[in-house]
């Protein structure tokens, strides 16, 4: 007995993991129909230069919140993808990005227009929200 209440909180922490996709960290790094996961020598091209508004998503595989807000973004970004490109970028991976955009914090969704900073979300906000947001910039607001 006293064997399971030592390993309950490491057990507990595992099954916790598993269930909120820590299971393939991996899978957040590709790219889907909806959001190019791109790195440092891609940035410049599909975003600064870009023509179109650019919503880059920025985030990490460890990050539980990042895990909930990939596939949300992913779902509300297949409807917008021809007004809005998305973009994906982990910051483990290109932390030169993140550090010349002041992401401080993850998830950072950091909307461009005409390749400059147009507006930044910091944290998961509600599916409700987020869609407002991505609704309001494809429309130009």
């Amino acid at each position: 007995m006293k064997y399971l209440i030592r390993f309950f909180p490491a057990v507990a922490a595992a099954v916790i993991l598993l269930l909120t996709g820590c299971g393939n960290p991996a899978a957040m790094n590709q790219s889907t129909a909806s959001v190019k996961h791109i790195g440092q020598s891609e940035f410049e091209n599909e975003v600064t230069r870009s023509t179109n508004d650019v919503v880059a998503d920025f985030y990490a595989t460890w990050c539980g919140p990042c895990r909930t807000l990939s596939p949300l973004l992913d779902r509300l970004a297949g409807p917008l993808t021809d007004k809005i490109k998305f973009v994906k970028i982990n910051v483990d991976e290109s932390p030169g990005i993140a550090q010349n955009f002041s992401v401080q914090g993850i998830p950072t969704l950091i909307f461009f227009k005409d390749g400059k900073v147009a507006d930044r979300i910091t944290g998961l906000i509600s599916e409700a929200e987020l869609k407002a947001k991505l609704e309001g910039f494809a429309a130009g607001k």
